[in-house]
């Protein structure tokens, strides 16, 4: 009998060498070999406003797990595509790493295509999952939203040729903002018909998964990033699964964080035997160079933030005069022009949750 054309992809894919078929492409995303049957999917951003967090893929004998769905179930959908070229079985598991929409919101293209797949998160995560990704979609697409507005005067500038300043459109900011303008709209019409599919599997503390004989462990770290954030190791591969608690793109994520109890966390993955880091954004990494930057990061912001709690300094006083460029410049990814509007944006959220956190307000 003829093998089928996809097991047959599936399987000479599994004789090539790790380099030859180390990525797979399609117009928005790479599908990238972490280690033997071990991939992560790392896509563009779905707007220019907001990204898709990275999803893990662990093949098994028995079934994938999947770590993390996306911020839109179009691109959940080419994920299992992607997906589908490197095995013909089925998700059985779908984990998330924490509740942030851009790495939930595709389930249910999980949900469609693989009806028996269980959904599994930390206790608190399902119910914020729930929450909030139902009210971002309504908030998102009220007819007088914010996001829509903002739309609309992008909509007008591409169709006057002018910013809103007045100044005429070079034909490359013609074309950005062009693509820009079908990126969002194509995000509201998803969000417009969003369906929000939470988890029906929790755990506390920790929970171990066996499939096809692969431990896949997962863990809650508590506050860093979100109030609970999920990571998930791989201890036969030594492949460590972040979720948000590491991000590199290229700066990290700080607005609602935790930075005094973050400090720990990255202090405890340090700890972890690995061959590869899987962050939920940004580049997979070998080794912990960048994890320990961004430990600094979060040591000096609060450790300064403190010292002039101690002066009675106000927050705006604090916000205004901390600097912690040294901390930038120690780090590539967070240099050059480009980013100096997005650094300064991250420095003053970062010191307001540092100011929170020292004081014990959260």
């Amino acid at each position: 009998m003829p093998i089928p054309l996809r097991r047959a992809v599936a399987l000479l894919l599994a004789w090539l060498p790790v380099n030859a078929r180390a990525q797979a492409r399609d117009a928005g995303a790479r599908l990238e070999r972490v280690a033997d049957s071990v991939y992560v999917i790392i896509h563009d951003d779905a707007t220019d406003q907001w990204p898709h967090g990275n999803t893990g893929v662990v093949v098994t004998t028995d079934g994938v797990v999947v770590v993390d769905a996306t911020y839109l179930p179009s691109r959940a959908r080419a994920d299992i595509a992607l997906i589908r070229s490197v095995t013909d079985r089925p998700v059985r598991y779908l984990v998330y790493t924490h509740w942030h929409f851009d790495h939930n919101n595709g389930a249910v293209a999980y949900r469609d295509a693989f009806p028996a797949v269980t959904i599994v998160s930390e206790r608190w995560t399902r119910d914020w999952i729930a929450l909030n990704g139902t009210w971002w979609a309504r908030m998102s697409t009220a007819p007088a939203s914010a996001r829509r507005a903002a739309l609309a005067a992008l909509e007008q500038e591409v169709a006057a040729g002018k910013d809103s300043t007045g100044h005429a459109l070079t034909a490359g900011e013609r074309r950005e903002r062009t693509r820009a303008v079908a990126q969002r709209q194509s995000e509201l019409a998803e969000l417009a018909s969003l369906q929000v599919v939470p988890p029906n599997l929790i755990f506390d503390d920790a929970l171990t998964l066996w499939l096809g004989g692969r431990q896949i462990e997962l863990r809650d770290r508590g506050r860093a990033n979100s109030p609970h954030d999920v990571t998930i190791y791989l201890p036969q591969d030594s492949v460590l699964f972040t979720g948000d608690i590491v991000v590199q793109s290229p700066i990290p994520y700080v607005g609602a964080s935790w930075p005094v109890t973050w400090i720990e966390v990255l202090r405890q993955l340090e700890a972890v035997p690995m061959r590869a880091v899987v962050p939920g954004h940004g580049p997979v990494m070998r080794d912990w160079t960048y994890v320990r930057q961004v430990r600094r990061l979060l040591d000096a912001a609060t450790s300064r933030t403190a010292a002039m709690a101690l002066e009675g300094r106000t927050l705006d006083q604090i916000q205004d005069s901390l600097s912690l460029d040294d901390l930038r410049r120690a780090t590539p990814a967070w240099t050059g022009a480009a980013l100096d509007a997005d650094w300064q944006q991250t420095v003053r959220a970062l010191i307001e949750r540092a100011w929170r956190g020292v004081r014990g307000q959260g």
